[in-house]
């Protein structure tokens, strides 16, 4: 497999399961592949620290332009101090509001980056398959991301499609019902084995979402040290998360 692909679709997050497991391989026995992907974060993260001292040190510039030019009296009647205090406060606030949306990535961002929907690998949908049961109907729906009717039909198959759980977590997850998707990606990884490794990993960017950092961590870190699906992801956001 083309390494320098392998490379290109991890640092733009667009890695399949098949190429992640491969990607993982080669930094286990590949040296040379294990140091070219050290050198490549490390210098996407100079890139970003760059970035953001100068985008810093261009809003304080402009804050204190602001506060100066604030300090010079005027003389004009219909000069109203408090809109102009007011209106260069709000000036400020909003500097400030775009140089911590810019700088600080916040934990919705960081779900926002990392989630993608599970793809459906447990019931093969075909043009001619005739079978017209719950269980198709709901995956069909889950296909096609129509999440509310994806829920009412997992929801109402409940445990007669296997792995249902699993794949209705995802469906909440979109529909931004997420203490109901940790409870299903708890559950989850205590009874399907097949998709232990899998809700672990959802499981922690839900409690992203939730913006429950601590559970989020705690969780990762058991993905990074008992599971091969996603490690380097897992890792690469707990390093985001300290």
């Amino acid at each position: 497999m083309d390494k320098e692909l392998l490379l290109y679709n991890y640092f733009s997050n667009q890695l399949t399961a098949e190429q992640e497991r491969a990607f993982n391989d080669l930094l286990d026995t590949d040296a040379d592949f294990k140091a070219q992907f050290l050198f490549e974060k490390d210098l996407q993260q100079a890139i970003r620290k760059k970035e953001n001292q100068e985008l810093k040190s261009k809003l304080q510039g402009f804050e204190k332009n602001i506060q100066a030019k604030s300090a010079v009296p005027r003389t004009n009647a219909r000069f109203r101090p408090w809109s102009v205090a007011a209106s260069i406060t709000m000036l400020i606030a909003i500097g400030w509001f775009a140089y911590t949306s810019l700088l600080g990535t916040s934990n919705q961002d960081l779900y926002d980056a990392y989630f993608e929907p599970y793809p459906n690998t447990v019931y093969t949908i075909t043009r001619s398959d005739g079978n017209q049961t719950l269980e198709r109907a709901a995956f069909v729906a889950y296909e096609s991301q129509d999440d509310d009717r994806a829920a009412e039909l997992f929801l109402e198959a409940g445990a007669t499609i296997a792995h249902g759980n699993f794949y209705l977590a995802q469906v909440l997850l979109r529909l931004n019902r997420n203490e109901e998707a940790i409870e299903l990606l708890a559950q989850s990884i205590l009874e399907d084995s097949t998709f232990e490794a899998e809700a672990n990993w959802y499981l922690a960017l839900a409690y992203l979402k939730e913006n429950d950092t601590e559970s989020a961590t705690e969780v990762l870190e058991r993905q990074v040290s008992q599971y091969d699906f996603k490690k380097v992801k897992a890792q690469e956001l707990l390093d985001s998360l300290r």
